[in-house]
């Protein structure tokens, strides 16, 4: 039998919900108080808990944070008379399960418990399965605080079959966390489906989501599912979610209220059981302000939150990926003993990176590609976008030329001689200088030194 914990400050109130839930053949005890309630959960085995928002001293938002806390895997539905969006959206995104707006039906009330609790047992089942939080996403750099407290969120968010919202910019790994969330969950045996919103125009996107009929419009020559029906009983990822129009987020909103979803030119609805993944690289609040994005919309998409930090404030894990790349990058054009001189090295680290994972991977192949014959990268082989950094000149071997020898171009002159005058041959020169090469060779030109 589920036992419920029923937290109200109003006594009639909290003992006539007490008696629709037992004649309904649930297990109910009551909490006057978010405080009595707290001391009330560590003794008994409770499977839910159903608060009022508004109570005094702490209030229902307060307790749902520090049941959370306490105990991530306990649902809670929060019932409020002052319905408003902002505590919905509030409540959403401290992990309720779900909210009511008083007055609400007998059976409203009892579908939302039934449906916690069949997830809730769902995850049980699974989670001796499923790897520990601090296991999650081991393949992905995470050695920043910030990535490691997001994977850590993302393998327990995981375990839990609320919608989840990934915001971050572009290229920050939105879709990779959106896989590794489905990857960890009880709905990995089935489908991951992943599309983006702003890749398709309106009608097509619709087709493509909801699937159509034959012949509901020109070119349509055959019946075709759609993805969320190929989602069925796994998860969709829906990136740039901020690009939907006005009537395709109703039709979601709808899709994530009802679970059913029509056929373009069909009037028959199909049940669908899939867990929505959303992602972002926009301020969906500041869109709520202006009008353009459903309020109702995102509390419903904002179950959880994960928010992707920009490359350039993980300077731990910039050098990781660094180096994963030239490994990846080295087995496909198959060059070895790969190695970025100092400077160049400097250069890619201080790069910003605004495109991100997905900006460096594009220049570590390039940079792969332009190697010298040695495997050595230097700045000649490095992308214009990198060179054209600012922050390269604060290159420390740049600086100690400088300081050593009263301009870059004098020190430089004069280093390359006497490494000439020690290495005679070209590649143990540079090998020496730790730069490539066809470097070495543009320098000797550009100096005009005589290499006898």
């Amino acid at each position: 039998m589920t036992r419920i914990l029923l937290v109200d400050d109003q006594r009639s109130l909290r003992r006539s919900l007490a008696l629709m839930l037992q004649n309904a053949g649930f297990e109910t005890s009551e909490a006057g108080s978010g405080e009595e309630a707290l001391r009330m959960l560590p003794k008994s085995a409770f499977d839910l808990v159903i608060t009022d928002l508004r109570m005094d001293e702490m209030s229902g938002i307060d307790l749902l944070r520090e049941v959370k806390t306490a105990n991530p895997d306990l649902p809670v539905i929060l019932i409020t008379a002052y319905g408003c969006i902002q505590s919905a959206v509030d409540a959403m995104r401290f992990g309720a399960f779900d909210y009511l707006t008083k007055p609400f039906q007998e059976m409203e009330l009892v579908e939302k418990i039934r449906a916690s609790q069949s997830i809730r047992n769902a995850i049980r089942a699974q989670v001796q399965s499923m790897p520990a939080p601090e296991q999650v996403g081991s393949d992905i750099v995470a050695a920043t605080p910030q990535m490691q407290a997001t994977l850590i969120r993302a393998g327990r968010v995981a375990r839990t079959d609320i919608s989840v919202l990934i915001t971050g910019e572009t290229g920050t790994g939105k879709t990779r966390i959106a896989r590794l969330i489905h990857e960890s969950s009880v709905r990995s045996p089935y489908p991951f489906v992943s599309i983006n919103c702003a890749s398709l125009p309106e009608q097509l996107l619709e087709s493509e989501l909801f699937g159509h009929v034959r012949g509901s419009f020109t070119g349509a020559t055959e019946s075709r599912a759609g993805l969320f029906e190929e989602a069925d009983k796994g998860t969709i990822f829906l990136d740039e979610i901020d690009t939907l129009s006005p009537s395709m987020q109703a039709k979601l909103l709808s899709v994530l209220q009802e679970r059913l979803i029509r056929r373009v030119g069909s009037n028959k609805t199909k049940l669908v059981d899939i867990r929505i993944v959303s992602a972002t690289n926009q301020e969906i609040n500041e869109l709520m302000e202006k009008g353009v994005f459903r309020a109702d919309l995102y509390f419903r998409l904002n179950g959880m939150r994960l928010h992707l930090p920009p490359l350039r404030e993980r300077n731990e894990d910039i050098k990781i990926l660094l180096d994963r790349f030239i490994v990846l990058y080295s087995k496909k054009y198959r060059r070895t003993g790969l190695r970025l001189t100092p400077r160049a090295l400097a250069c890619v680290l201080g790069c910003p990176f605004p495109g991100n994972i997905r900006q460096m991977e594009n220049f570590v192949e390039q940079m792969v590609v332009f190697a010298d014959e040695n495997g050595i990268i230097d700045i000649d082989a490095l992308p214009e976008d990198i060179l054209n950094n600012p922050a390269r000149h604060r290159d420390p071997a740049i600086n100690v030329l400088e300081y050593e020898g009263g301009g870059i171009e004098v020190a430089e002159k004069k280093l390359i001689e006497a490494t000439l005058a020690r290495f005679p041959h070209l590649a143990d020169a540079a090998r020496e200088l730790g730069i490539g090469r066809t470097t070495l060779w543009r320098k000797i030109r550009q100096y005009n030194l005589n290499r006898n």
